[in-house]
């Protein structure tokens, strides 16, 4: 049976950094049931030391750039039920690479090698955010049709001003204005093109800081298709290259500042963790990754 090779993809502060912690703390202390367990850790043991040690201290894990250019990790999971092994490989803890990819339309080779293996893809989005995207109710009412001369001039000069007040206050282009559903869409269609191998992934969608919105009472998937319904489009629209499932990931279990600290710090560290899909919220941090690697 060959090994599943997953890759990672997610924009900076998505929660990459706080998953890998999580897993790796989830996967050898042993607290809890996990349907994964560890082989292997190959790269900067030092550097991941360091972001577990904090994150079991409810502690802001790390997320400079200068130090996640250190992280390059490749965890080894083997499945307890069907001695499936998992290679899980974090390129880039910060997410410069992929915001340089979106911007330059570049990326390493190493990044490419990735897909050529059979495997899934992790994408990271943040539910911790603003809105960064208008819609049409945002905009205000509508403009009422003129109904003489005078009054469709009034609108033309109301709309004249408009405009040019919006070319005062413009500002010069950059490809961190663009919203972040259009940078993630964008991403999952570079594996789309060549030299990317093109064939059916499975993409396990991971909503990190989970809960920051769990009390709103939505499913991962609603949640997704309100947020980011781009997105959720593209993937529903491209059922021969993708399919997705949507998980709410709270891998440090709520806010590390104030009295959630503490309430935290109380808790066995995997118990904090929390993992949620289309049923009941659960520890095992290794879910999305056993259903990347089930048979379609």
């Amino acid at each position: 049976m060959n090994p599943l090779f997953h890759c990672i993809v997610g924009l900076p502060r998505s929660g990459k950094t706080t998953f890998l912690a999580a897993l790796w703390h989830i996967v050898d202390a042993g607290e809890t049931t996990t349907r994964l367990v560890l082989d292997q850790l190959v790269g900067d043991h030092a550097h991941l030391n360091s972001i577990v040690e904090r994150w079991r201290r409810c502690e802001e894990v790390q997320r400079t750039s200068s130090l996640a250019a250190e992280a390059k990790v490749t965890m080894h999971l083997r499945d307890l039920e069907t001695s499936q092994r998992v290679a899980l490989y974090f390129p880039d803890l910060a997410g410069e690479s992929f915001e340089s990819q979106f911007e330059t339309r570049r990326c390493q080779e190493s990044y490419v090698e990735g897909y050529t293996n059979d495997g899934g893809i992790l994408l990271f989005i943040n539910a911790d955010r603003a809105t960064d995207g208008l819609t049409l109710l945002d905009l205000g009412p509508a403009i009422a049709i003129p109904e003489s001369n005078v009054q469709l001039e009034n609108a033309f000069e109301n709309q004249r001003a408009t405009a040019d007040a919006h070319i005062q206050s413009q500002v010069e282009w950059h490809a961190a204005l663009v919203p972040e559903q259009v940078r993630l869409v964008d991403l999952l269609q570079f594996v789309q093109q060549r030299p990317f191998p093109r064939r059916l992934r499975r993409v396990a969608v991971i909503i990190s800081a989970w809960d920051v919105v769990a009390n709103q009472g939505i499913s991962p998937a609603d949640w997704l298709g309100r947020e980011m319904p781009l997105l959720m489009q593209f993937l529903d629209n491209n059922p021969t290259t993708f399919e997705a499932r949507v998980f709410g990931v709270s891998a440090q279990g709520g806010s590390v500042r104030g009295d959630s600290r503490k309430e935290l710090l109380r808790k066995i560290p995997s118990t904090r963790i929390c993992c949620v899909t289309g049923g009941q919220p659960d520890h095992d941090l290794t879910a999305p990754l056993v259903w990347l690697g089930e048979a379609s």
